[in-house]
């Protein structure tokens, strides 16, 4: 169950949020529903969804990814989200528990049931959204070919939950993302129903990013310029130049990598710079963020 505490402070969000007109969502990860919907499975379900209702929540993320196969896989999610559907008054997004054809999910969480992606489309209505991340969990080309084939297999526009930022993980947490969006363009963007972008772990250097993949998918700006444009409007000269010039050891040498005698050199270079920012590159290079 949910703690008072917890609740008003998802309540203070959510009136945050409609204050600035943008809408606020959560997301549900029923872990254990892919085997069996129970009948107490479903009271605990409607119990959390009728909350949700009442503080105002907008967007429901009903995610099934990263759980282990069984045969009855779609059918048991299909209830899940039917009771949801029933009960929560705004919109679903819908992520299948197969959400790429990367060969690495079957790997890890076991064979893909017969069917299940063409089960999921035809029973899954219209007005849900169905998440897809691309070719692969983290994709390095979504193309308009590509969109257009899932199109038909999920029998409407994927929406796209993109990985190419996210540095969660024990792995991930020791780079940066900070890169132009590489990969996809307007023509990819015009045949999804939206991209969902999966962040960084840092807050303010997630903003430059995320302007500049807007400036690629809906102004069609090149990737490289749409960058440069996103640091000018967001964050100081000097930081701008600072992540120019050292983005590359972020992204590809990462914290094993960059020696301690650069770490010292990039933390005085970021030294006086007050951008938000400047403080998390300084935080990350110190271990902050493992």
């Amino acid at each position: 169950a949910w703690n008072e505490s917890y609740l008003s402070k998802l309540s203070d969000l959510c009136r945050h949020f409609a204050r600035h007109q943008i809408q606020f969502g959560v997301g549900l990860s029923p872990f254990g529903l892919g085997k069996v919907l129970s009948e107490n499975d479903k009271i605990l379900l409607e119990e959390k969804l009728e909350i949700l209702n009442q503080i105002g929540i907008s967007m429901l993320g009903l995610f099934f990814d990263d759980m282990p196969s069984d045969d009855d896989l779609a059918e048991t999610q299909m209830n899940a989200l039917s009771l949801v559907r029933k009960i929560f008054k705004g919109k679903i997004i819908f992520c299948p528990t197969y959400y790429t054809y990367d060969p690495i999910l079957e790997k890890v969480f076991g064979k893909m049931p017969y069917n299940y992606l063409q089960d999921i489309a035809a029973n899954t209505p219209q007005d849900v959204s169905i998440a897809w991340t691309g070719p692969k969990v983290i994709s390095p080309v979504i193309d308009e070919t590509h969109l257009k084939e899932v199109a038909n297999l999920l029998k409407r526009k994927p929406f796209i939950w993109e990985n190419l930022f996210a540095n969660d993980g024990p792995k991930n947490c020791k780079f940066l993302k900070l890169k132009p969006f590489s990969g996809r363009d307007h023509l990819a963007f015009t045949q999804t129903e939206a991209f969902g972008l999966n962040m960084m772990n840092q807050a303010e250097l997630s903003k430059y990013v995320f302007l500049a993949s807007k400036y690629v998918l809906v102004e069609g700006i090149d990737p490289d310029l749409a960058f440069e444009k996103a640091l000018t409007k967001l964050c100081s000269p000097e930081l701008k130049i600072f992540i120019l010039n050292h983005k590359q050891d972020f992204l590809e040498k990462g914290l094993d990598n960059i020696t301690e005698d650069e770490k010292q050199s990039f933390v005085n270079e970021l030294q006086g710079m007050k951008d938000k920012g400047a403080h998390e590159i300084k935080d990350w290079l110190q271990g902050q963020y493992i």
